[in-house]
């Protein structure tokens, strides 16, 4: 006789929608089977109205009348997934199997919730007994065989056990704690993200049906009370999932079912700053029909340098139902998004991207590589050709059987945050942070925090900066009147410039090691005025070792020489080069003239008029510095600018 209900239950607590498969016991019965029949409609009567209690009694009567009639011990296995009992639940499958030895999905489900419990061992014997079942003729010419998506299931659990046996991340060493009381309510908080210097998190909340955006700052090692995040940002409607970028200023997150061109779509906000301290978030905008199809798309990151936007959507042309998309920041817009595509997307649900600031390490959530749970985290990461790796679960602790997902990894590498809805929190979805493990961790780096101040009266100074990574002349920051948060990574090489009307600019360079990333470069600029015999030493320009040819390094600082004499045009200056004490005095002379003068040529066939621009060399006799060691003699090299007239 059929049933509506199987023999099978789904292992994660999901809502009994998803119980609706069909199911017929082919145990030979041993019991009163009429009886049980009319015990069994009764109570698949009172299941379909929600009166489970009454349900679950009928059952029981209906397997006490027929112990060999496994419908019931399925609508039990139904039950106790409805209560969250899953103790109960694998009892009832356990009796499924005593009933009908042949029914295969019982020792699957079975075997996922020893699995969740980490009772690996007795979880492997199921899926051998299960593998050894199908075998049996009677097996093959029943009506139980043939079923792929229960074969799909069977190769995805048996893989996370094959990982669980050699996965020994002790949950100790990660050191997960929740965020308490200040940050979690007894409601939902998920998609944390925070700003590069660690200090402000932005997280979604649920109240009441409602997301919103709350906000939280690090205080004395602890979190303030979480708030509303001030502005215009939230409205009435739902939203959440936010990127922040690294200096905390521009938020793109996810509205829905707000006029945008999908059922959702990706927003962006930027902080007002005050005067007054009260900064607030403005109005969101649309990124556009570029970036939003009219299907699903929500859940971004974006890169440390502000270039990269990955996130989630639902769009045609994936590999699954939710697939991770890319796009990229080229001439002041974001280009159409291209897929991830394999291994990072599968036949399943790809979401919650994290992007690390390295650029190159990215943690998601999936549903369709090997995992301990419903939804788990994974890190893959993207090699120079630019191919992305096979993704690694990130292991027991931080993945649980419950849902855990988007994560988020500071800048040095060592705190992790995500949600979770594991036992132990305030209340439905919790914020939690743990200690990163060697094994997941991405490339760390450092950030530049600057300031600004007039030379002579020491003030603070309304000024401009910009951030150039000068491998690629890459220009990562332009004309910013905020402080500087974009990430520096080791082995890169990066300018500073700070510039503003009446003042000379100032640069600086920067080429973080390994060794520099325990804290922040703080730089206090000071500009000068524009006045005759004014020097300027500009840092940022390079040479081969003993030659006078410019490195391609130096294109972005003369790029700036040369746009602030065009903005200055009345000026005339000398350029002048120095060299530290090494070798003879003569070739000191000559080597530093001619780099003056490749300098000087270049702002010429730049187009600069070369009456404005002359050169000299003086060789060693201008040292800045100690030639007694190699920090002295390396800023004893040098290119300066003088003014001559004004």
């Amino acid at each position: 006789m059929k049933n509506k209900i199987a023999c099978f239950a789904k292992c994660s607590l999901l809502s009994l929608a998803l119980w609706g498969v069909i199911s017929v016991s082919y145990a030979q019965s041993s019991g009163n089977r009429k009886k049980a029949v009319k015990y069994m409609t009764q109570a698949n009567g009172a299941f379909d109205m929600g009166e489970f209690k009454q349900a679950l009694s009928l059952s029981e009567k209906a397997a006490s009348a027929d112990p060999s009639y496994s419908d019931a011990f399925a609508l039990q296995a139904a039950i106790f997934e409805h209560f969250r009992d899953s103790a109960q639940a694998l009892k009832a499958h356990r009796a499924c199997i005593q009933a009908d030895p042949l029914y295969q999905p019982s020792y699957y489900y079975a075997a996922s919730y020893l699995f969740q419990l980490g009772r690996l061992d007795e979880s492997q014997a199921y899926m051998d007994s299960m593998r050894a079942v199908a075998q049996k003729p009677e097996f093959q010419a029943s009506e139980h065989a043939g079923s792929r998506g229960m074969q799909a299931r069977m190769q995805r659990l048996q893989e996370s056990l094959d990982m669980a046996m050699v996965d020994f991340m002790e949950t100790k060493e990660l050191n997960i704690e929740n965020l308490g009381p200040k940050v979690n309510s007894k409601g939902h908080e998920y998609w944390p993200g925070l700003s590069i210097d660690g200090r402000t998190l932005v997280f979604t909340r649920l109240v009441d049906m409602q997301e919103d955006f709350y906000v939280s700052y690090a205080q004395d090692g602890d979190w303030s009370s979480a708030k509303a995040a001030p502005g215009d940002m939230n409205t009435p409607e739902n939203e959440g999932t936010t990127a922040m970028s690294s200096d905390g200023r521009t938020l793109i997150y996810t509205v829905c079912n707000q006029g945008g061109y999908g059922s959702c779509d990706l927003f962006m906000s930027h902080l007002i700053p005050s005067s007054n301290g009260a900064d607030r978030w403005s109005a969101k905008q649309n990124l556009g029909p570029l970036v939003n199809s009219k299907y699903w798309d929500a859940q971004p990151s974006l890169s440390g340098d502000g270039r990269i936007l990955v996130f989630a959507s639902a769009r045609p042309g994936g590999l699954g139902g939710k697939d991770l998309w890319m796009s990229t920041w080229v001439n002041g817009r974001w280009t159409e998004p291209k897929n991830l595509g394999s291994p990072i997307n599968t036949t399943g649900d790809e979401e919650a991207p994290f992007l690390h600031y390295d650029g190159m390490t990215l943690y998601y959530s999936s549903d369709g590589h090997p995992g301990y749970g419903q939804k788990d985290l994974f890190v893959s990461r993207r090699s120079a050709d630019m191919t992305w790796s096979e993704p690694k679960n990130l292991g027991r602790g931080l993945n649980t059987p419950k849902d855990d997902i988007g994560i988020y990894i500071d800048a040095k590498a060592q705190r992790g945050f995500f949600a979770s809805d594991r036992e132990g929190g305030q209340g439905g979805m919790d914020l939690y942070r743990f200690q990163v493990p060697e094994s997941l961790k991405p490339q760390a780096v450092t950030y530049v925090q600057a300031r600004i101040f007039d030379s002579k009266t020491r003030l603070p100074l309304a000024a401009r900066m910009g951030l150039v990574e000068l491998k690629q002349n890459l220009n990562l920051l332009t004309d910013s009147t905020q402080q500087i948060l974009v990430p520096l990574v080791p082995g890169g090489n990066y300018a500073l410039n700070a510039y503003a009307d009446g003042y000379l600019f100032q640069s600086r360079n920067f080429q973080p090691s390994e060794q520099s990333l325990d804290s922040p470069y703080t730089v206090d600029l000071y500009l000068d005025p524009i006045v005759a015999n004014q020097r300027l030493v500009l840092e940022n320009i390079f040479f081969d070792t003993d030659k006078s040819n410019l490195k391609s390094e130096s294109e972005a600082e003369l790029q700036r020489v040369f746009d602030w004499l065009e903005q200055n045009p009345k000026l005339r200056i000398e350029i002048s080069g120095h060299t530290d004490s090494e070798g003879s005095d003569a070739y000191n002379l000559d080597l530093s003239k001619r780099r003056a003068g490749t300098v000087a040529r270049y702002l010429v066939e730049k187009g600069l008029n070369a009456q404005r621009i002359q050169f000299e060399g003086y060789g060693e006799t201008q040292p800045m510095a100690s030639n007694e060691t190699e920090e002295g003699r390396a800023k004893n090299r040098r290119i300066e600018m003088k003014i001559i007239t004004l």
